[in-house]
């Protein structure tokens, strides 16, 4: 299971010295942060290979913001249980 905390901590490792300029909750869209397309790519792989899982493509790509992507993360690990 993947939290906000969670997803924040990983905005934050990728933001590194500019993390302390936000603050990161599970409102926060991504690109208000300054996350490059490459970044945010790099933070949902990241999840799906701590969770065994694989989003759909389509619905990642439309994630924008910290709650959108641990939905995404629920979802997606919800339906792979039941597969």
């Amino acid at each position: 299971m993947i939290t906000a905390e969670d997803v924040c901590a990983r905005i934050a490792k990728k933001l590194g010295g500019k993390a302390q300029a936000y603050t990161l909750n599970e409102e926060t869209a991504f690109d208000s942060v300054g996350l490059s397309s490459l970044q945010i790519a790099d933070i949902v792989y990241s999840i799906e290979d701590d969770l065994e899982i694989e989003f759909d493509e389509s619905r990642a790509a439309s994630v924008k913001t910290v709650a959108d992507l641990v939905k995404l993360a629920e979802e997606t690990q919800q339906g792979s249980a039941a597969a």
